[in-house]
């Protein structure tokens, strides 16, 4: 009885907590872009893609452009990324299929641990290529302006560093949002998050400007 109990709180455990394949480097052969990348289990055995693409030879403590690709398991309803590693006062993407099972990207912020509200100081481009799906998953590729710096609430400027490692979380829910064709739905709380470490210098991109120009004009 003692074991049946240990082993159910244990896979509950699991089911909770996150862990990565830690920071890969992926070539992506379709946008022609590098990504520094990593796995995060959501449950046991199942897991999402989180990848971030910079530019080269970024200053540190300067805000700069990022592309963030996510292959997803098409039993998520929604999930998201903490660009600080934490839900409250920093940029969150958060990204669900909407009733055509096209990728729908919503900028937040959330003052605490509260419902995440639109947040205009992110924007994204959806690019056409690095975006799709399959039987068992879904893909978005988008650049992100200002995902990597962000003012906090005493005013002061926070930036991700281009160097090394940053720490970023992730949310899940196996539910869609309610209206799931708006980027300002209302999205149901999540039912597990996590962290990890998140290596920004295997990102860097020599091309990464002629490269995002090339994708966001849809060539």
């Amino acid at each position: 009885m003692l074991w049946t109990l240990w082993f159910g709180l244990l896979a509950a455990l699991l089911s909770r907590t996150v862990t990565a394949q830690a920071n890969a480097i992926y070539r992506d052969a379709d946008t022609g872009l590098v990504f520094s990348s990593n796995y995060v289990l959501y449950r046991v055995n199942q897991g999402i893609t989180y990848r971030v693409a910079i530019p080269a030879n970024v200053q540190t403590y300067t805000s700069y452009d990022a592309v963030i690709q996510a292959v997803i398991p098409n039993d998520v309803g929604w999930a998201g990324i903490a660009w600080a590693g934490s839900m409250p006062r920093n940029p969150l993407t958060v990204a669900w299929r909407n009733s055509q099972n096209q990728p729908v990207l919503s900028s937040r912020w959330a003052g605490g641990h509260i419902t995440p509200q639109a947040y205009n100081n992110a924007q994204y481009t959806l690019f056409k290529t690095g975006t799709k799906s399959n039987g068992t998953h879904w893909q978005y590729t988008a650049l992100c302006k200002g995902c990597t710096s962000w003012t906090t609430d005493t005013g002061a400027s926070r930036f991700l560093s281009p160097r090394g490692g940053n720490r970023m979380a992730f949310a899940y829910s196996p539910n869609r949002p309610s209206s799931p064709n708006s980027p300002t739905s209302t999205i149901p709380i999540h039912d597990v998050h996590g962290y990890w470490q998140h290596d920004f210098s295997g990102a860097a991109n020599q091309d990464f400007d002629a490269i995002v120009e090339r994708l966001a004009s849809g060539v």
